[in-house]
């Protein structure tokens, strides 16, 4: 027996289909969290306390967690503490319900002064859910630090960071609102590949050693104006939805833009680029702006496509710079 469906049918097993493979994944996503053990933030800072290490695995963190929030905290200078983590943190497919952050506030006579918070060991947030706001502004890590494959739903902040370790992970990470790392210091290299901003992405100002952020997706406006990259920069087969800017930067080593997509203007206005830059299969779709910026060597331009197929002025360095 053939049976025929016309046009309005087809539709409603369509919708039929797509409605049972959403109630499956939503079903297979809340069996997985009604398997994982549910902590208090309360409880990783009695561990932190105790001087013991911090290992979840698994595990759904009900609450704020804020590392200021510790015994161990030390006035060093009239208006600011630092509260020292000296346990090895590590989390790892974990959920935090809450806020997560990494500096605060201690009241002392109705007067609130700041804490930021230093991680003496390793920190690793490994394919962790933030489904809040993280705000890790002016901590120090001393050791790695590692943010891979995590989610962050909420406002991410990493602002004027001092990251000491030579590899700093966030590599595959996905934002979902606005994400900043401005005026950062990483000691060694800052692993950005495969990440995903679907908002505005800012990381003006940041002093790195190596930068990787090749296959970026970008949707929001991305700002690595004012960068210093003492080493290389591969920012290949990316794709940028918005305007990118990397003026007034210090591009010390290598730069790698090879095969990828700017959809809006990419601004380059007065960066020094003292290494090779390659732009090779580079499509500069809203445009690329260089003026009065300064290349030792001509760029490569290998099969790049320029709005309006002009070239840009690539000038070279005077003998007496």
């Amino acid at each position: 027996m053939v049976v025929c469906f016309n046009k309005e049918m087809r539709k409603l097993l369509i919708i039929l289909c797509l409605g049972i493979c959403f109630v499956s994944c939503s079903k297979a996503q809340n069996g997985k969290e009604s398997t994982m053990k549910e902590y208090q933030a309360k409880d990783i800072t009695k561990l932190i306390n105790k001087g013991k290490a911090v290992l979840f695995v698994n595990a759904i963190i009900k609450g704020d967690l804020d590392f200021s929030d510790i015994d161990d905290r030390e006035m060093t200078a009239p208006n600011s503490f630092v509260a020292h983590v000296p346990s090895t943190i590590y989390f790892q497919s974990c959920v935090f319900l809450g806020d997560v952050k990494g500096n605060g506030y201690k009241e002392i006579n109705g007067k609130k002064i700041p804490v930021k918070v230093r991680f003496t060991r390793d920190v690793q947030f490994m394919d962790c859910d933030f489904r809040k706001n993280v705000d890790f502004n002016d901590a120090e890590f001393q050791a790695s630090a590692n943010f891979s494959k995590s989610a962050f739903r909420g406002e991410t902040q990493f602002n004027n960071i001092l990251c000491m370790g030579h590899k700093n992970q966030w590599w595959e990470l996905e934002a979902d609102s606005t994400f900043m790392m401005c005026g950062s210091t990483f000691r060694g290299d800052l692993n950005l590949m495969d990440a995903q901003f679907k908002q505005d992405a800012s990381l003006q100002g940041i002093n790195v050693n190596n930068l990787q952020i090749s296959n970026l997706k970008a949707d929001g406006r991305l700002d690595l104006s004012n960068a210093n990259i003492n080493g290389f920069l591969l920012f290949n087969y990316g794709n940028c939805g918005d305007d990118v800017q990397l003026s007034f930067g210090k591009f010390d080593g290598r730069t790698d833009i090879i095969g990828t997509t700017f959809n809006g203007r990419c601004e380059m206005e007065r960066s020094l680029f003292y290494g090779v830059v390659k732009l090779d299969r580079t499509a500069f779709k809203g445009g690329l702006n260089t003026e009065e910026a300064h290349f030792i060597l001509t760029p490569n331009t290998e099969e790049t496509s320029f709005a309006n197929d002009s070239i840009p002025s690539f000038m070279g360095f005077k003998m007496n710079q």
